[in-house]
């Protein structure tokens, strides 16, 4: 029996692998310099019988097919999953200027034939020699030990709108960018600006900076997203955005002294920061005409209003739903839906508000809905007014007027109830204010009475009262101190799962590994390293740095080699993760080396 569930098994998830789809994909920059190196990356999702690549020419390959394959399979809950990835990976180097096709490649996978997308690539004039690199070879020739300099325009940010002339209440895209021809380590302060005039809302604030290359003046730069949020301005006039201010650490070569032909290539890097300030932008807002309809929300875009009621057929003490729906495109989120006019025999209950609201294509989409639960207290006709809403419609430049239905109720009475509330019925809200300033009721319940000599001072639950209270302030005083222990604490347990913090992010930078999402996985290999150093070595997150960590590993009689070691495999992943295209690096390799280096720690922390 055993056997023949582990052959069911085996059989269908065969049959699942064999079933599923193909996926064969070609990646590659889509701009790139003249004669610069590049990656051209195939990518199956099965393992192909074979494998012919197009003519890559002009481009001219330095390296390659290099292959790569990774499985992992699944059981649960009876069922098996399989994930399979197979990668050929070419070093190309990129012609004289121009644009050039590659076209597709073709793979063979259980017989049948499947080809990948084609690759359009731009090669653009190479980047000229920046001042800074000048200036470092300056110092070089003369034996200067002066620190490099970063020019302006090597790193720089700029804040983009997509319109400049808006009307009050118009919404506009902000976009805050960083364009650099140099290795960007990471940022030491990155302040945004307050969007003072506007109402602003959130758009996109990546956690991981995604770099592509842009030719801007002559010059190949990689361009990467910052900041992007929805603007509103709520005054008109000219408003300036203020500007966006970052201090940003970039990497730099530097030769201190002429030591021999070899230096070119064994020349070391240094950290340069540099204070990085975008120009201001100006926005010039016109105020909407001056003939506004009354009452005006502000409302500037395209919107649809509706009313519904849920029951016109109604009893006497029967409840029903009224709904206003307020729903387009526009600065939806600042309007406020008109209040509705019940009669005055309707018991009304706080309306419940509901908001589906997104952003899509740059311009807030949705609809804001308010319920109200009505209850009518007297049978009748009655008629629920019509709502009115005025806005400015952005197309025509004009103010357009949106106009619902009045709602007829027909009330009917309420044979079930007794004449006793039938009678009470009858009163209107008038006729209850005057009875409750007029005569009070004779109260006919007596309530209990207590004999005038009975003093709770001598009673036997106040003379208890006293230890009791004490009791309660030691138990407080005690829990109080536990509290205190315990976060004192803290920094111990942090030290003691700190090892297996950094085997789950290892095991999620394995998956990222499997998927060959390499942004994803430099990204988990430098939190489990950095993490492991934060809470291996009880330093707060405010106050971990390298030589702070340099300290505590020496005090922890670490080898020096160790310490080099490890600090000099976290600058290569930093290389590889803001500058991929800056360094080649072998996932499998990088993997592999982090895990060796916590288990070499461990021996020691």
């Amino acid at each position: 029996m055993k056997y023949t569930f582990i052959f069911i098994i085996l059989f269908s998830g065969i049959f699942l692998l064999n079933a599923q789809d193909i996926s064969f994909k070609a990646s590659a920059p889509s701009t790139v310099s003249a004669g610069s190196q590049f990656r051209l990356i195939y990518s199956i999702n099965a393992k192909p019988s074979s494998f012919k690549n197009p003519s890559f020419e002009p481009f001219e390959v330095l390296m390659g097919p290099s292959t790569s394959s990774s499985t992992s399979i699944s059981i649960v809950n009876g069922q098996m999953s399989q994930d399979v990835s197979y990668t050929y990976t070419y070093i190309l180097l990129a012609p004289k200027e121009g644009k050039y096709t590659i076209q597709p490649a073709e793979v063979i996978v259980n017989g049948k034939s499947y080809k990948s997308n084609s690759l359009s690539i731009e090669v653009v004039k190479g980047n000229a020699p920046v001042a800074s690199t000048q200036q470092a070879q300056q110092n070089y020739d003369q034996g200067s030990t002066s620190s490099p300099s970063v020019s302006g325009d090597d790193v720089f940010i700029r804040l983009q709108v997509n319109k400049n002339n808006v009307y009050q209440g118009e919404q506009l895209i902000a976009s805050i960018y960083i364009y650099t021809r140099l290795n960007i380590v990471g940022f030491e302060e990155l302040k945004f600006p307050t969007m003072s005039g506007f109402w602003s809302d959130d758009l996109e604030t990546p956690n991981q900076i995604q770099l592509r290359q842009e030719y801007i003046n002559g010059q190949l730069y990689n361009v990467g997203l910052l900041k992007r949020v929805i603007l509103s301005p709520n005054r008109s006039g000219t408003l300036t955005i203020e500007p966006v201010q970052a201090t940003v650490v970039v990497q730099q070569r530097v030769q201190n002294r002429r030591r021999s032909i070899f230096d070119d290539f064994f020349a070391s890097y240094q950290n340069v920061s540099k204070k990085l300030v975008s120009p201001p932008v100006t926005i010039n807002v016109k105020s909407l005409p001056e003939n506004k309809p009354e009452p005006f929300s502000g409302g500037v875009g395209s919107f649809q209003l509706e009313t519904r009621i849920d029951n016109t057929q109604l009893k006497t003490n029967e409840a029903f739903t009224y709904t206003i729906k307020l729903s387009g495109s526009g600065n939806i989120k600042l309007l406020d839906i008109p209040k509705p006019k019940f009669p005055s025999d309707f018991e009304v209950y706080e309306p419940k508000t509901t908001e589906n609201i997104q952003i899509k294509d740059g311009v807030t989409q949705g609809s804001k809905t308010i319920s109200y639960i009505v209850i009518p207290r007297h049978h009748g006709q009655f008629t629920v007014p019509g709502l009115t809403f005025h806005y400015f419609d952005l197309k025509t430049k004009t103010y357009k007027t949106l106009q619902t239905e009045n709602i007829n109720i027909q009330v009917s009475k309420d044979t079930t109830l007794s004449s006793s509330s039938a009678v009470i019925s009858e009163f209107v809200k008038k006729d209850i204010s005057v009875l409750g300033s007029d005569i009070r009721y004779v109260k006919t319940n007596i309530e209990p009475l207590h004999p005038i000599e009975n003093n709770i001072y001598g009673s036997i639950w106040y003379k208890i009262s006293y230890p009791i209270s004490v009791l309660l302030l030691f138990a407080l005083l005690y829990v109080r101190k536990e509290q205190i222990k315990q976060r004192a604490n803290i920094m111990a347990m942090r030290n003691k799962k700190a090892s297996r913090t950094a085997s789950k992010r290892l095991k999620l930078a394995r998956k990222y590994l499997k998927e060959t999402n390499e942004i994803k996985f430099y990204e988990e290999i430098t939190r489990a390293l950095w993490g492991y150093l934060a809470d291996k070595l009880m330093i707060p997150t405010a106050e971990l740095n390298k030589d702070h960590a340099t300290e505590k590993l020496h005090q922890k009689n670490v080898p020096q080699h160790t310490i080099d070691e490890l600090f000099q495999h976290i600058e290569v992943i930093e290389i590889a993760r803001y500058a991929p295209s800056s360094i080649s690096q072998n996932l499998n390799e990088t993997y592999s080396k982090t895990t060796a280096i916590i288990d070499e720690l461990e021996k020691y922390v």
